[in-house]
């Protein structure tokens, strides 16, 4: 029995290495741009500067809070769905999964495995989905998806 990656390598790119790079640029750059000015120029003392620091740093944090750590990591075999937030992995057997289908707000790579009871990451899990992985495991196990997957419009 051998366990398949689903889910992109992109999604530890995106979700660990984008916010790390992200955040500390960000923040590295305003505690520098600080220290820089501080006393020569008057930059800091007007608040829409730090009204506009705040904006980024808040948008930037909603995006990565919402958006990119929605995606878990999917391993998958014949009887069970791996699913790692990249610290802890979870099993899921098949018959705890209700669902698999790609998502209707994003494109058809980003799949929304919904199990039947919530898991320890809820009861949607997102992922983003390698095409050829996840093709080829749904092209191998037909039978053991043919009552949770959901092309969605994909043929």
């Amino acid at each position: 029995m051998s366990m398949d990656r689903g889910s992109s390598q992109l999604t530890s790119f995106l979700r660990i290495a984008l916010p790390t790079i992200w955040l500390t640029t960000i923040l590295s750059l305003t505690v520098l741009l600080a220290l820089a000015v501080r006393g020569k120029a008057q930059v800091f003392s007007n608040p829409v500067v730090w009204v506009g620091f705040f904006l980024v740093l808040v948008t930037g944090i909603a995006f990565i809070y919402f958006f990119l750590w929605r995606f878990y990591r999917v391993d998958m075999d014949e009887r069970y769905v791996y699913v790692s937030d990249y610290f802890r992995t979870y099993k899921y057997s098949f018959s705890d999964i209700e669902s698999i289908r790609p998502t209707s707000w994003a494109p058809t790579r980003i799949f929304t495995i919904r199990l039947k009871s919530k898991g320890t990451f809820g009861r949607e899990i997102h992922f983003l989905a390698s095409q050829k992985l996840w093709g080829d495991f749904v092209d191998e196990h037909p039978g053991l998806l043919k009552d949770i997957y959901d092309k969605g419009g994909e043929g």
